[in-house]
This record gives C-alpha cells, structure tokens and sequence, in this order.
C-alpha cells in the first residue's frame, strides 16, 4: 500500500479562497505569484480571488457569510475538494505574507516530506497540554512502532502489482518513524489545524485538547486520527498493517486518507513504473495478424511524466503512412485467400453429392 500510494496516488489541492473589496494591490499579486511559485515546485495548493463589490456565487457568498466579522482582506482555507465535509474550513486568517509563508511550508512538514520520500511511514505525535501523558503515549507508540517493524511482514507481490512499481521487491522494507508536533509552535498553526480538519469530530470538546496521533504515507496523506485512548497497541497495530499490506484498491478516493498540504516536488525525486497495456494479436483468416497500431500507449497514471511519455510512444507519420500500407496489404493478402476458397467451394459440393 505504502510504496504504490507514493508512486501512483498524486495529493489533492488545499483551496486557498483570498477575499478583498479593493482593486488588488502589487502586495496581493506578490502573494498570489507566491502561491502560484509554491504550486508548480510541487505544493498541492491553489489559490482565487473574490471581490466583495461584484455579484456572487451561492457559494463564494456562503462562504463569506460565516466570517463576515473578519477585516479584509481575509483568506479562507479549505480542504482539497471532494472530501466530506470540504466546505468546512480548515482555518482563516489575514492575508499577508507571514501567513501565506507558514500556509504553504512549515519544518515539520518539510522532514515528514523527506522521510517519506525515503520510504518511511511517519506518526505524526499531536502533543496535548498534557506533558506527563505525552511522554507516555510518545513512549507507547514508538515502542510499538518498533514490535510491528521487526514482525510485521510485507505481502508477496503478484506480477500485475509489481509491473506498476518502480522498487525492486527484495529492496522494499518496513520503515517506521515518528515526529512530534506542538500546538503552541507558531510556525505549524497551519499543519495543525489541516491534521484537525482531517475528520469532522477532532475539535469536538471532548476530543480537541487529546494527544492525537496520525499515520502519513504516501505523498503526504493522513490515514486517520488515533484519539487519546485510541493511542494503543491494538489500534497501532492495525493501522500498521494496514499500511504494509496489499493495496486493495488502486483508486486513490476510495481509500481512507486525507493529503496534507507539503511542499515538495514528488514527481522529481520519486522513479515511477507506467504500466503498459499489450495489444492482443488480431486473428482472421490469414492467421495472427498484428493490430493497425504496434505502438502500445501507456495507460494514463498519476504522474507528471505521463504527457511527456505519451508524446514519445506516438508513430511518427512515416510510420502511419508504413502501418497503413502493412494493413491494406494484408487485407489484400486476405481478400486473395478468401477468392481461392470461394473456388473451391463448387468442386467440393459436387464431390460431395457424388
């Protein structure tokens, strides 16, 4: 699951809605241009503008009418569309660049990236107000982390799984590692606030103020919130299995998770396979003909190189124009066959009646 999700499975945008009633000043292109830079290096983020002087949509107003108290202007940031509960928030806060720079990266954010990269699954350790039960949970769930390294042990690979990885089999091991993460550090307000918009209940009373812990696998995506005394050996160990086994399902939206916004440029430092789809021979009465095209596409996976891939596979038009030829000669090859046979037919009906 884990090394198919970091291939294949690329993380969704955080919507970044920017609110203002002014004509946008050369600071607000500044930030845009900001985001936009932090986007194409490989950020899942994107931000719009609305203006508070035209007519809105529905949604934009909606939007607007919950944090209508806030001075402009105001920036609303939410989760990557599609996922349940989207429209909730993940935070807001004034547009200015200090906030947009803590938005888009954070240090946390920037190490769980690189370990990720480096094939590990990393347990995001919320910390509570609570420092004695801190140290305890923290201890509880790196030791663990390290049982379900040391038994747990990663499925065989059937031939039509490993033609879409990139990894070697005998090379892929179980790396487990965690980080801690304050709610009082202010360079990550905003990677705490997305780990508490990734289920709907987590600022709920009761839970809100609980040491939490998130396993992140993949290129940045949250499994689920483990919740005070959820923090134990049985639910670390199924989430730990869970991580390492089969991947059931290779349709990314139908697999529990939800991306975190981290600034990193996935598809430069992550080698992916492009799983090829092999014609099948064309069989007539000529015998195995090839297919008019014998140049397979590959099939359209989640990476930046599929356009780039796909351009290369295409013929050039000389080899249309010999395809073609190849094709109208065998079809002639086969229309020759086929008046012999339809000589033969009279010959052998007689022979037959008589």
């Amino acid at each position: 699951m884990f090394r198919y999700a970091i291939e294949h499975w690329r993380p969704d945008a955080y919507r970044v809605f920017v609110y203002h009633d002014h004509d946008l000043t050369d600071d607000d292109r500044t930030l845009l241009a900001k985001i936009e830079s932090e986007a194409k290096a490989g950020a899942n983020v994107q931000a719009q503008t609305v203006d508070l002087r035209n007519s809105l949509e529905p949604i934009d107003k909606a939007r607007w009418n919950l944090h209508a108290d806030k001075t402009l202007p105001q920036m609303i940031v939410q989760l990557p569309a599609g996922i349940g509960g989207g429209e909730a928030p993940v935070a807001v806060a004034d547009w200015n660049a200090t906030e947009v720079s803590n938005l888009v990266a954070s240090p946390k954010r920037d190490e769980i990236g690189k370990r990720l990269v480096a094939g590990e699954v990393v347990w995001v350790f919320l910390e509570s107000d609570n420092a004695d039960e801190n140290d305890k949970l923290f201890q509880l769930l790196n030791d663990q982390l390290s049982i379900q390294q040391e038994t747990l042990e990663l499925p065989e690979i059937d031939d039509a799984d490993l033609s879409e990885l990139s990894a070697d089999p005998e090379s892929l091991e179980i790396k487990f590692s965690t980080v801690k993460v304050s709610r009082s550090d202010a360079a990550e307000k905003w990677f705490v606030e997305m780990l508490l918009s990734i289920e709907p209940d987590l600022r709920d009373a009761e839970l809100v103020d609980q040491a939490m812990v998130f396993p992140v696998f993949g290129r940045g995506r949250a499994l689920y919130a483990l919740v005070g005394e959820g923090i134990n050996p049985d639910m670390i160990r199924d989430a730990a299995t869970f991580l390492t086994g089969a991947c059931q399902c290779t349709v990314k939206a139908e697999n529990p998770g939800v991306d975190l916004l981290i600034p990193m440029p996935w598809d430069n430092l992550i080698k992916v396979t492009e799983p090829v789809e092999v014609a099948l021979p064309l069989v007539g009465l000529g015998g195995g003909l090839p297919m008019a095209d014998e140049n397979p596409q590959p099939t359209a996976v989640e990476t930046a190189s599929t356009e780039s891939t796909t351009a290369d596979a295409r013929p050039t038009a000389a080899e249309n124009a010999a395809i073609e030829r190849s094709s109208s000669e065998s079809l002639a090859s086969i229309d020759q066959d086929s008046s012999g046979i339809g000589l033969w037919l009279p010959i052998v009906f007689l022979i037959a009646i008589g």
